[in-house]
């Protein structure tokens, strides 16, 4: 198993029983260069925009530094949602310790009601993370699309290396492409 995916289930105390497998194939649709922020087995509730249709499924839900996604099985087929974190317009947290806890993601076409933690800190736990993920995603993405020269562009990630919102594999692998351009 990744080892992002060991520390984030260890991090937000996930119970795992009988979903590593699960959890595993998950590991298997990322990238090298995701790093898992937070991962569940859990059931959301996927609302399309248009139609307001609700449908419930059970499955692995992730966060990762650069998008979310679900990956859940339809009878005998797996499918697998995933959307860029600029692609969220916003995030929503709620619940209680009677009912859990749930984090509702808004996209510009669909909504997804996942379920979380029946404990308040925890929840507002993985909401932080989310805004974190969200923000430094956009970091990221304002340093790439503005497309200032080469040695402001590392400066820039250096900086973003200081703040720990990059790590210094991320920044090393950043700037070996900014140079590889250049």
């Amino acid at each position: 198993m990744r080892e992002d995916i060991e520390q984030a289930l260890k991090k937000f105390e996930v119970k795992t029983f009988g979903s590593m497998k699960k959890i595993k194939a998950v590991g298997s649709l990322l990238s090298e260069d995701e790093k898992v922020l937070y991962i569940s087995p859990t059931n959301v509730t996927i609302t399309l925009f248009n139609t307001q249709r609700k449908e419930r499924f059970s499955g692995v839900f992730v966060l990762t530094n650069r998008r979310i996604l679900f990956h859940y099985h339809i009878l005998f087929s797996s499918r697998t949602d995933s959307v860029e974190l600029n692609r969220i317009h916003s995030i929503h947290c709620s619940g209680n310790g009677l009912t859990g806890g749930h984090l509702k993601i808004h996209t510009g076409t669909k909504t997804y009601d996942v379920r979380v933690s029946y404990k308040r800190e925890r929840m507002n736990q993985i909401l932080a993370t989310f805004e974190a993920a969200r923000n430094q995603y956009s970091q990221i993405q304002v340093t790439i699309n503005t497309k200032p020269n080469v040695i402001q562009q590392i400066e820039m990630l250096a900086g973003l290396r200081e703040k720990n919102i990059l790590t210094e594999e991320e920044f090393q692998k950043q700037k070996q492409a900014l140079l590889a351009k250049f």
